[in-house]
């Protein structure tokens, strides 16, 4: 359908908001407390309402503020400062009352309300039927995006689809039966909306941006694309036949990767429809995500308008002036193969752990900042002492600094404002779906081969194909460690390992880095064990917060908290 160039506005003109935005998720602020009217009967105005419901996606390594991520809670990077947060979660000390993300709950409930205040009132949009035919569906979108967030981390979750007058009810006892109504769907049914809201959504909206100033903006390819991933993680083996409906699907049907395979694929034939609009970013892997804006990048599919990623907490301390917020795990650096597609401890690999970095796949180099590293003006200093010189530090080396390595994926080289928007989801993303699905389903096909390799054979990376005759379970393998390297940071492995299963191997035991040494002109790299971190299973899904279950609300708390 034809855009509207009112979007321009929606993140500009200032909106009438509501009073009570910032309450809990059983609190909802009584709808009385805004003028509808005056609101959704302009266009202007709802074109701001609903800027207001973009304006609170949030996303980012920095999910959680001061340097803190998911990230820092599986097996990716650690928090450089021992207090933050996501550093007890790693030792198993993760509940109800001690999540890093615990707003979560809150927070997308609150979201979700805004949307459903939205549509509640669409008979008083009596504006241009297309503009509200638009706006209906990115509210929709947006509403199944919120849902997404919490049924991934806790299960099934109660569907609320319109505002709740909660806080107007004064009486006791009508209060505590309206709480007695508030329960968790099952996950199938949280499922089955979310999927029912996305297919409506991309029914109404066209499938690529009209042009640069609505990128950012929902289109049918962030419906399609989304859809596959909620499919991808109901066919996963943490939900598909979890044994309780609450938590996932109390049986396993392998007939759900096919759903996810399709879904997949739906997405490739509406692009090839729709001329092929979106395709992997050939101006650079480095620059895929710190020029997003750049007219020639159509990998991103959907990102956050807004601000971007702060530099302090990617940055080394001392000339950088950073926090160190983000210690790369020697463990996620092993997954990076060799130039040539072997792995690091294969026999001929040529791997040499004093020159780590050498003839290994380029996304390492584009994604970890090193000792050596020319960066921002600075030859990086990383090490612990110099033995030839009483023993000093590096110029960039702090206590903070516990693994010789940090992010540099997101971030420029000439240390300007960083121009990335924060992205949801993206094509290479879309293809791994795609092969991992189609894995599942048939085993290693063609059509497995080439979504993998797409990604693989990528412009600026250039790794060769996978090599033919695999099994299933070992493309399963190697589809599993190219989201790790592809995707790293990008707050997908938190997710990834815990659907698959493997955080009790992934992200229970050692976590290692490197200890550097200098000694003139020699630079020593010792790998050693930072901490033994602890995985327990009821980790795998989050507990509801003790503040919720406290309320009295018919809400059950997940298994083993």
């Amino acid at each position: 359908m034809k855009r509207t160039t009112i979007y321009t506005l929606l993140f500009l003109i200032p909106v009438l908001l509501f009073s009570a935005c910032k309450k809990d998720f059983l609190s909802a602020p009584p709808v009385n407390s805004i003028d509808a009217k005056a609101i959704f009967s302009n266009q202007v105005q709802t074109a701001g309402f609903l800027a207001n419901i973009y304006s609170e996606l949030a996303g980012g390594p920095d999910e959680f503020g001061a340097g803190t991520g998911f990230t820092n809670m599986c097996d990716e990077a650690e928090a450089g400062y021992p207090y933050y947060a996501s550093n007890a979660s790693n030792i198993g000390s993760f509940n109800g009352g001690n999540n890093p993300d615990n707003a979560t709950l809150t927070n997308n409930y609150r979201k979700i309300r805004k949307c459903n205040i939205m549509l509640s009132n669409k008979e008083l949009m009596t504006f241009s039927p297309e503009v509200k035919t638009q706006y209906l569906a990115e509210a929709r979108f947006l509403r199944a995006f919120f849902f997404t967030e919490l049924v991934r981390k806790f299960g099934g979750m109660p569907i609320v689809t319109s505002p709740v007058d909660y806080e107007q009810i004064k009486d006791f006892d009508a209060q505590a039966e309206l709480k007695k109504k508030i329960k968790r769907n099952s996950y199938e049914e949280c499922v089955t909306f979310i999927v029912k809201q996305l297919d409506s959504a991309a029914a109404d909206l066209s499938w690529s941006p009209a042009g640069d100033l609505e990128r950012g903006r929902v289109t049918r390819a962030a419906c399609l694309a989304l859809k596959a991933k909620v499919l991808l993680y109901a066919a996963s083996p943490l939900f598909n036949g979890s044994g309780d409906e609450i938590t996932g699907y109390a049986t396993a049907d392998a007939n759900r990767w096919v759903t996810a395979r399709d879904a997949a694929r739906d997405f490739f034939v509406q692009n090839a429809a729709g001329a092929n609009w979106y395709g992997l970013y050939e101006g650079g892997f480095g620059k895929l995500f710190t020029e997003s804006r750049d007219p020639n990048n159509k990998e991103i599919i959907w990102y956050r308008q807004g601000s971007s990623q702060d530099n302090t907490y990617f940055n080394p301390p001392n000339r950088l002036g950073g926090f160190t917020g983000f210690d790369v795990s020697l463990n996620l650096v092993d997954k990076f193969e060799m130039k040539s597609g072997l792995p690091i401890n294969a026999t001929g690999s040529g791997y040499n752990e004093q020159q780590w970095w050498v003839d290994r796949d380029p996304r390492l180099a584009f994604s970890v900042l090193r000792n050596g590293d020319l960066w921002r003006g600075n030859t990086m200093e990383f090490w612990i002492k110099d033995v030839s010189n009483n023993n000093l530090p590096g110029l960039d080396w702090g206590s903070q600094n516990k693994t010789g390595m940090t992010i540099k994926k997101f971030q420029r080289p000439d240390n300007g404002t960083i121009v990335t928007k924060y992205h949801y989801i993206r094509l290479a993303e879309v293809y791994l779906m795609l092969a991992e699905a189609a894995n599942e389903v048939d085993g290693p096909t063609a059509e497995v081969y080439a979504a993998v390799n797409a990604v693989r054979n990528r412009p600026t990376v250039g790794m060769p194909a996978l090599p033919a005759g695999l099994t299933k379970e070992q493309m399963r393998s190697r589809i599993q460690n190219e989201r790790a390297v592809e995707l790293a940071f990008e707050n997908q492995r938190y997710f990834d390992v815990r659907r698959w299963k493997i955080a009790e191997q992934t992200d229970n035991g050692p976590f290692q880095g490197f200890e550097i040494e200098k000694n003139g002109a020699v630079i020593k790299h010792t790998r050693y064990t930072l901490e033994i971190r602890k995985f327990f299973p009821r980790m795998y899904l989050y507990p509801i917060p003790e503040v919720e279950i406290f309320k009295g609300a018919n809400i059950t708390q997940n298994p083993g908290y």
